[in-house]
């Protein structure tokens, strides 16, 4: 039995790229944390197979500081967000655990263009739509497909995709977020790539989260994939780590307790 080397996870894939025409790294310390930056050129994107653009990542520590995580994935996505109306799009197969990431944070992402549009939210309220997607072999239709049909038919400026991803290195498993503007290639994470959902599939920019929560390895010819033994404990908070950041994000008028009392409701 070995790991294969398949991964979603930029700091892993350019790691050992150091032509800076290739791939460039810049690294932030935001509420005390280092968020490493990876930038990776046209150049680097062709001879690595990876698409191009920025990622960057959000470390966990060994005893988790969620408030402090909460903070540095805001000041991330103020940084790479778009503006205008959002649709968050929850990926993946909610009927697995290590795959359920995009559904669990889909459903504390606070939906508020009901209220935009009738015109009865404040300042500081964004125009946020969520949708969660089925995998193809239950729904028949592709992930990318209803992402797409869904973001041209509310007039979306920009999507925010969540979704399970892979990673070749065990101290990484359930202990990194990822956020690119790159898109995302719903399934890959569970070895089931289908279209990508991007800037082409979809017209507007994609910016993709998603968190390492399984790895391939091989044997006897076959492939397979491991993940924690309490991967739903995980998953839940990196579900509540995400939402949170995105609701703090999209909707900065709205406190920490306001946020905290609306999410239990979603």
């Amino acid at each position: 039995m070995f790991f294969t080397n398949r991964t979603d996870l930029a700091l892993e894939f350019t790691k050992k790229e150091t032509d800076q025409s290739r791939v460039r790294h810049e690294e932030y310390k935001i509420y005390g944390m280092q968020i490493p930056e990876t930038m990776l050129t046209a150049e680097g994107a062709r001879l690595l197979e990876k698409p191009c653009g920025r990622y960057f990542t959000v470390y966990s520590e060994k005893v988790p500081d969620v408030k402090r995580e909460i903070y540095a994935l805001s000041a991330v996505f103020r940084k790479i967000l778009p503006t205008g109306k959002c649709l968050v799009v929850g990926l993946g197969n909610p009927s697995i655990a290590a795959d359920s990431l995009g559904w669990k944070t889909a459903g504390s992402i606070l939906a508020t263009s009901q209220y935009v549009k009738e015109g009865l939210s404040r300042g500081g309220i964004g125009d946020v739509s969520v949708i969660r997607t089925n995998v193809s072999s239950n729904s028949g239709i592709d992930s990318t497909y209803q992402a797409a049909m869904s973001a041209n038919g509310i007039d979306a400026d920009y999507i925010i995709a969540i979704d399970s991803l892979a990673c070749n290195s065990a101290g990484r498993l359930c202990r990194t977020v990822q956020v690119t503007d790159t898109g995302i290639c719903p399934g890959s994470g569970a070895g089931n790539p289908r279209q990508r959902l991007d800037m082409l599939s979809c017209g507007v920019p994609v910016i993709a989260v998603g968190v390492p929560t399984a790895m391939e390895y091989s044997t006897a010819g076959e492939k397979y994939y491991v993940t924690k033994r309490d991967i739903d404990i995980d998953v839940r908070r990196y579900a509540h780590v995400i939402s949170a950041a995105i609701n703090r994000t999209l909707s900065p008028a709205l406190s920490e307790e306001d946020c905290r009392m609306l999410m239990h409701y979603c």
